[in-house]
């Protein structure tokens, strides 16, 4: 029994087999570090090649745009001394005839009959002075009239008498010459109170002020009893028939303006014909410029214009300034853009091969630009289809255009 019951124990306690034992985790996370890595460097190397694939295809792709495509349209550059530019200048619309206009009397004003913004004609009735004392004195020179045509009328009637008593031998040469000379006086005296109610007569009528000409009233300086002084403006008349715009031009623009040649102006935005009137023969102080004057006929205006323009309102002009620089007009389209600024001009040289060329862009416009720089007169510029060149290039065809001096396209030559 003894014996049998230690055979399992000797079983239990004898020693087992070790088991499979893992990796740590921290050198798992290092393999795991490492495989990711490596399949990071290999879809690196995949990308590569295939972006240098397709730059490689662009390349090509684009050389046989410019192999399919050698023909070009050249023309010849015209070096000039100098281009012009348009500049717009801004001058102001003016009434030919503005006028002050008061009684030539002083006195008192009785009544005025228009007011601010009415239109008026020609001798229309403004204003009216107090014409009372003026009447008061009419009358008495009336009466003085009276008076002396009747003291006239008397010494003719004595005239007459010794003038027949001479004759008769019964009264003396000299008393006849005494009367004549009374009928003189009194005839100077007649001729004198006359000629004074005449020139009250004209006062009388100069008590109502008389619009000189057709126009519109713009201001009014005194009201209905103000006591007024010879002179003194009472209304400010403008007339409203013709219209002037004025201008201050650079003295090249100016005297290259043509007289009675018709010009386009601008006012709002509405463009209006105008006749050019005169150019002054000095020059204005203050902005050194040549005033240069319009006339514009109200005719010639829209409806809307002659409604909305006033004396006053900013008009516009487009003129040409002239700037000394040597250069030559291209067409915007001929023209690349370059480094630092710089524009490039592709040139096609005697062996038909493009070269090109740097310049400036001086001016431009919405289709051509002045340019200067590494350009000479005859030169054979490509005119339009630059992104199709690359310096060195053989074109096969060339078809020559003509321009003008404006950098505008005229006609084909070849």
């Amino acid at each position: 029994m003894s014996s049998s019951s230690t055979e399992p124990n000797s079983h239990q306690s004898s020693p087992s087999k070790p088991a499979m034992s893992s990796p740590p985790p921290a050198q798992a996370n290092k393999i795991l570090l490492i495989i990711i890595s490596a399949v990071c460097f290999i879809l690196l190397i995949i990308l590569m090649m295939m972006s240098g694939n397709q730059h490689a295809l662009a390349l090509d792709e684009r050389k046989l745009l410019v192999t399919q495509n050698g023909k070009v349209q050249v023309a010849n550059i015209q070096i000039q001394e100098q281009y012009s530019k348009p500049r717009t200048v801004y001058g102001q619309i003016e009434s030919v005839q503005q006028s002050d206009i008061g009684f030539e009397l002083g006195g008192a004003l009785l009544s005025t009959d228009v007011v601010e913004g009415d239109t008026v004609k020609q001798g229309d009735v403004l204003a009216t002075l107090d014409t009372a004392r003026l009447l008061a004195r009419k009358n008495e020179l009336q009466s003085a009239l009276s008076n002396a045509q009747a003291n006239a009328t008397l010494a003719k009637l004595s005239q007459r008498r010794v003038a027949e008593l001479v004759r008769n031998k019964l009264e003396p040469q000299q008393r006849l010459d005494e009367a004549q000379a009374q009928l003189d006086v009194a005839n100077a005296q007649t001729s004198e109170a006359s000629a004074r109610l005449s020139s009250i007569d004209v006062d009388i009528s100069k008590a109502q002020l008389q619009a000189p000409f057709d126009g519109q009233i713009v201001t009014q300086y005194v009201d209905a009893g103000t006591i007024l002084s010879a002179g003194q403006a009472v209304f400010s008349i403008l007339a409203k028939t013709t219209l002037e715009a004025r201008f201050g031009l650079p003295e090249d623009t100016a005297f290259g303006l043509v007289a009675d040649n018709t010009y386009l102006l601008s006012v709002q935005g509405e463009q209006f014909p105008a006749k050019a009137k005169s150019v002054a023969k000095q020059r204005n102080l203050a902005t050194r410029t040549i005033d240069a004057i319009f006339s514009v006929d109200i005719d010639d205006l829209s409806a809307k214009q002659r409604q909305l323009m006033v004396s006053g309102d900013l008009v516009s002009l487009s003129v040409d300034i002239t700037q000394p620089k040597t250069g030559a007009w291209v067409p915007i389209s001929s023209l690349a853009s370059a480094v630092r600024g710089m524009w490039t001009l592709y040139v096609v040289s005697s062996s038909n091969e493009i070269e090109t060329r740097l310049v400036s862009i001086e001016f431009a416009d919405e289709s051509r630009a002045f340019v200067s720089g590494a350009i000479s007169s005859g030169d054979r510029f490509v005119i339009a289809g630059i992104h199709r060149l690359t310096p060195g290039q053989k074109v096969n065809e060339v078809a020559q255009v003509t321009l003008d001096q404006n950098g505008q396209l005229s006609g084909l030559l070849k």
